[in-house]
């Protein structure tokens, strides 16, 4: 009996290395992250340090691979792969999900946010929770951080705005989400829908007059070279998410959903790190390539959009809006 033994041991042994290591090894899990940023965007880099503490914390069982630039889709294209499985993994504009969310759009309210603190308490907190539970019961998209520092906007364009007035008129490039618009037509502009892979081009071929986008999104673009107006109007302070598909989702154990979870906040933490250190720096970066700085009285602008909440959508997130300000 013990020579039976022995020699199954044997056969076991041979065939499971014969044939690619251990018989019974388990294949590591492999996601895809897309997102519609340029190549070594704070955004960007986040990504690729979240796939790198996914992999080294899981010892290679969970690998990601990271697709910058729109290889996977624009914004809503990523959503809408989330939605039906199709994409593993995004890091996405929060109010992007305002397309298949409606209290999404809130987070693009102008002036919701005090600054990147305020943002981080509301949705690291109640706020957040319910707003990912919504999230996931309407379109099953498992929100893993929604947290992070995307920066603040600011506009650019190819005349001087100082004041609200100088906006009448003006094709102001906005993410193809209704709140944005609603917005940007309450200052006065002309909301011009554009993915952000066409936006240069856009600029470009004056298909519109102006853009907004933080500091290191406005660099990475190569918003200088065609825009000589930048004006500090400081009117989103914007989050980015990371979200998964519940397909995806459903691949791990709980133990590796608290991995990646927690992989998440930390890469949030080193992208934000760098998108705090580098506006300073870019401001006096963009007047010696030659751009016209405007630091305007954001109260004039602020006044503008006051009533907003109360108008959009018919008041519907006004009080998710007055929620959010009164967070400490």
């Amino acid at each position: 009996m013990k020579r039976i033994n022995s020699t199954l041991l044997f056969l076991v042994i041979f065939f499971g290395v014969a044939f690619g290591g251990t018989a019974w090894a388990q294949k590591a899990i492999e996601f895809q992250l897309g997102h519609g940023l340029a190549v070594n965007t704070p955004a960007d880099l986040g990504a690729k340090r979240f796939a790198e503490l996914v992999n080294e914390r899981s010892g290679g069982d969970i690998k990601i691979t990271v697709f910058p630039g729109g290889a996977l889709g624009n914004e809503q294209q990523l959503i809408e792969g989330l939605q039906i499985g199709a994409l593993d993994m995004a890091v996405t504009v929060g109010a992007g999900f305002g397309t298949v969310l409606p209290e999404a759009n809130a987070l693009g309210f102008l002036y919701l946010f005090r600054d990147p603190d305020h943002m981080q308490r509301v949705m690291r907190g109640d706020i957040g929770a319910e707003l990912a539970k919504k999230l996931y019961d309407q379109t099953s998209i498992r929100l893993i951080d929604g947290s992070w520092y995307y920066g603040t906007r600011h506009l650019t364009a190819n005349r001087p705005v100082v004041h609200p007035d100088d906006l009448k008129g003006m094709r102001v490039r906005v993410l193809p989400v209704p709140i944005y618009e609603a917005g940007w037509r309450a200052l006065g502009a002309s909301p011009t829908p554009i993915a952000f892979g066409e936006l240069f081009t856009a600029i470009e071929t004056n298909t519109v007059d102006a853009q907004e986008n933080p500091l290191s999104i406005i660099k990475s673009v190569g918003i200088p070279l065609v825009h000589k107006n930048l004006t500090l109007t400081g009117h989103i302070v914007a989050n980015i998410t990371v979200a998964m598909s519940d397909d995806a989702y459903k691949k791990l154990s709980d133990d590796q959903i608290e991995l990646i979870r927690t992989a998440a906040r930390d890469a949030g933490a080193y992208q934000d790190e760098i998108v705090r250190n580098a506006d300073g720096a870019l401001i006096d970066e963009f007047k010696a390539a030659g751009m016209k700085i405007v630091d305007p009285d954001q109260n004039e602008f602020r006044a503008k959009v006051a009533d907003l909440p109360s108008k959009f959508e018919g008041g519907k997130l006004a009080d998710l809006f007055d929620r959010i300000q009164a967070v400490e």
